[in-house]
């Protein structure tokens, strides 16, 4: 599977993400209750930005955890607050660890991101232990069209649902690249009210796709968005998620 290579100057994002992204406690949690770990464990964030998630892993399990991102500026974020987690550099499609290393390789929110799904799916089976366990957290198709950004800027949500594979697509490619026991696991978050901080997210461009959109579909929808806030619409909103779980085999 081809897509478009990256428009999105993430060395650039970097000096201002962590205004705007922060770690999901909740998406963690929902990950490490599908998996068994221990502090002896070895941990592969794949696509881990500046390490929100790799350090709440890290804080959670006690267990040796590392990061890999393509971008050397988000990795220099990282390791700025992250001391003792180790860091590389490399694409998901050439992960440049030794055979059979890990026992838990988790992605969040990072496949829409990957050039081609195939090897990079093939390069984590690489670098699984036998009965490793791989978690791809992302969004479906459906779950894109229920975004509140797809409200106010609905050309994002046509982008995205060309940037994303969706779940049987994922799921597929798991399976031809020798994984068992592929499930795809559908998780509600709590609700949260919208307020001034998913304005100010939004304002930033802290979300990826808003990068990608016309300008003036971008200023179109800031202003529908203004509107709605200071009109005192109750803009509430539950994301929905898939995480895709896979194993690699013993045999």
């Amino acid at each position: 599977m081809t897509k478009p290579s990256p428009t999105i100057d993430y060395d650039r994002v970097s000096k201002v993400y962590d205004q705007v992204r922060s770690g999901d406690p909740e998406m963690i949690s929902e990950i490490l209750d599908y998996v068994s770990l221990s502090h002896r464990s070895l941990i592969l964030d794949v696509g881990c930005g500046t390490a929100n998630n790799t350090l709440l892993v890290s804080k959670a399990t006690g267990a040796r955890t590392v990061g890999v991102d393509l971008s050397m500026g988000m990795l220099e974020a990282a390791k700025h607050k992250a001391a003792g987690i180790q860091f590389v550099q490399a694409p998901a499609e050439n992960l440049s660890f030794q055979e059979k290393t890990f026992d838990l390789v988790f992605m969040t929110e990072v496949v829409h991101h990957l050039p081609r799904l195939d090897p990079a799916i093939m390069s984590m089976h690489r670098v699984l232990r036998a009965g490793g366990r791989l978690c791809i957290v992302t969004q479906s198709h459906a779950q894109i069209d229920n975004r509140m950004t797809s409200r106010f800027f609905p050309a994002s949500a046509n982008i995205d649902k060309a940037r994303y594979p969706d779940i049987p697509v994922i799921t597929r490619c798991l399976e031809d690249h020798g994984f068992i026991a592929v499930s795809a696991l559908i998780h509600m978050f709590k609700p949260t009210r919208l307020g001034t901080e998913y304005l100010k997210t939004a304002e930033s461009k802290g979300y990826s796709m808003l990068h990608k959109i016309s300008e003036a579909e971008y200023q179109q929808g800031l202003a529908r968005l203004r509107h709605a806030l200071s009109s005192g619409e109750k803009l509430d909103y539950a994301a929905g998620y898939t995480f895709v779980w896979a194993t690699k085999p013993v045999t």
